[in-house]
């Protein structure tokens, strides 16, 4: 039977394609997040404690979380631009355990009345909120331009993780301003943030990257 192409007109317009590189892109969104700390920094102030170099350790746990958080899920999303196979990357998986510990022991003390903190200082939380879904946003661009650039197999797992990663790290850099050490303001105000750019990644992203 005739062919109906021809295979040699094909390879002739075969063109290179640069190799996707998941270091440019970890550097992109860590360039981002320090841009958005900086931002926050300048505009709101830092810590004092951190000022006087005498961080809180509520403060260091609730920022080495964030960055577990959102540098697990991260490398889980943009590993996904390039899938192969065999390659079932679990990071993301530990991260979210080890994050959710903060909302779980929240939960433990709220249920013993000592809510205080948390209620009273709401027009904090909900800036805590808008500035860490704000840096949430401007994290998640490196990560869509690389999983546009790429094949991801499951848009919508891409979306979930984009959306977790950036709000973390989002949550991480307005962590360098917040005041606050209570662990039911920070399991209450800091999830609603990341739990908003994880719907957020999971409605957007996959329509973004589709291919």
């Amino acid at each position: 039977m005739k062919q109906g192409f021809d295979l040699d007109a094909m390879v002739a317009e075969l063109e290179p394609v640069k190799p996707l590189r998941i270091t440019h892109a970890i550097w992109a969104v860590f360039a981002v997040v320090a841009l958005a700390a900086t931002l926050i920094v300048l505009s709101k102030g830092m810590r004092p404690d951190v000022m006087l170099g005498d961080p809180d350790p509520m403060f260091l746990l609730r920022g080495g979380l964030l960055l577990l958080l959102g540098g697990g899920c991260g490398w889980a999303a943009l590993s996904m631009a390039s899938p192969s196979v065999g390659k079932q990357g679990q990071s993301w998986k530990m991260a979210i355990a080890a994050a959710a510990l903060v909302p779980f022991a929240a939960l433990i003390v709220a249920m013993t009345g000592h809510v205080d903190v948390a209620m009273a200082n709401m027009r904090f939380g909900l800036d805590c909120m808008v500035f860490s879904a704000l840096g949430g946003l401007a994290t998640a661009v490196p990560m869509v331009l690389q999983l546009r650039r790429g094949a991801p197999t499951s848009p919508e797992r891409a979306g979930w993780l984009t959306g977790v990663a950036s709000g973390g790290l989002g949550a991480f850099a307005y962590g360098l301003h917040c005041p606050f050490n209570d662990v039911v303001y920070i399991g209450l105000w800091y999830s609603l943030a990341v739990g908003v750019c994880a719907v957020a990644g999971r409605l957007v992203v996959p329509r973004l990257i589709r291919w």
